[in-house]
């Protein structure tokens, strides 16, 4: 169905970037990475399609790539915080290079200090990663204190990350307690 082969292609970038996006909706991933794909074929420095391949890719466990497009992404938009945090959660998805994670965090909280909930969150998850169950713990707690009552699922993962580090120095009674804070985050 696409344009290969019969001529030029008649959509414009934000055509395809659209039509990507209405794919994704519905659920279909591959048909929306190529629609992505040819957005940033028309338009090389097109954020929106780069941040889209690489979220769409990590969420689809293609690690790899999301890593390369979430660099582009940095590349074009150096002051976004949140795209140094996601590029943390790709190298956490694989438990690799969990310091260089650790140190794009400390740039997003710099560029980003409004965030620093969602980033010390993140800071917390590599730590657990990383075995430093103490400091995880630490910074966990912190996060906290940056949502309201108001922001349920944010809690909720904080709330989950800290019951898990709780649990894995045997602190049955403080996990039990923060899971059941994530749970009732989502139950409101």
């Amino acid at each position: 169905m696409g344009f290969e082969g019969r001529g030029e292609d008649p959509l414009s970038a934000r055509e395809h970037f659209t039509l990507g996006s209405i794919y994704e909706k519905r659920g279909e991933s591959e048909l929306a990475l190529r629609e992505y794909k040819m957005a940033l074929k028309k338009d090389h420095h097109f954020p929106q399609a780069i941040i889209r391949l690489a979220e769409l890719s990590y969420s689809m466990g293609q690690y790899r790539q999301s890593e390369r497009y979430y660099r582009r992404a940095i590349e074009l938009s150096p002051l976004s915080g949140d795209l140094y945090n996601n590029l943390s959660w790709v190298y956490l998805s694989q438990k690799k290079k969990l310091k260089k994670a650790e140190s794009l965090i400390s740039r997003a909280m710099e560029l980003n200090p409004e965030r620093k909930g969602y980033y010390l969150d993140t800071l917390g998850a590599i730590y657990i990663e990383q075995h430093r169950y103490g400091e995880a713990i630490e910074v966990l707690e912190r996060a906290v204190s940056f949502f309201d009552e108001t922001q349920l699922d944010p809690l909720s993962q904080v709330y989950r990350h800290l019951g898990t580090a709780y649990d894995l120095i045997g602190e049955r009674s403080k996990a039990e307690e923060a899971f059941k804070k994530a749970r009732d985050a989502l139950d409101r």
